[in-house]
């Protein structure tokens, strides 16, 4: 089984560039450039783990977070917070939540590929 991934970037780039690597590595990717879309999409993708950058046009990361989170079937589904906010009081938030991890702008795609196989390693969903 592969490991399905939704990643939310709202940059088209930077969207293109991380389904690519994701895909590269054998993950099955579903990308959205809003939160909006990827809460319309949510049931259907069926995620087993969630990228997103905390900055979105709209609906912000984590407000996305909330809103899967409390949708029971989602409770646990591990999150990487993709974010340029430095700032301790993000990263405290960030990694108060449980199945969260985060990665800071400019991010290396090694490291970031690293974080997502460690979760996808470790995920009782990703493997089936």
């Amino acid at each position: 089984m592969s490991l399905q991934i939704m990643l939310v970037e709202d940059e088209d780039q930077q969207r293109t560039v991380l389904t690519m690597l994701f895909e590269s590595e054998g993950f099955t990717t579903r990308s959205f450039s809003s939160a909006e879309e990827a809460l319309q999409h949510l049931h259907e993708t069926d995620p087993h783990l969630i990228v997103t950058d905390v900055k979105l046009t709209g609906t912000d990361g984590f407000a996305m977070y909330e809103k899967i989170r409390a949708v029971d079937r989602f409770v646990k589904t591990p999150f990487v917070f993709i974010t340029a906010y430095n700032d301790p009081n993000v990263i405290r938030t960030v990694t108060s939540q449980d199945s969260v991890a985060y990665v800071t702008k400019p991010y290396n795609l090694e490291d970031l590929l690293k974080t997502v196989k460690s979760i996808a390693s470790s995920s009782p969903r990703a493997a089936g």
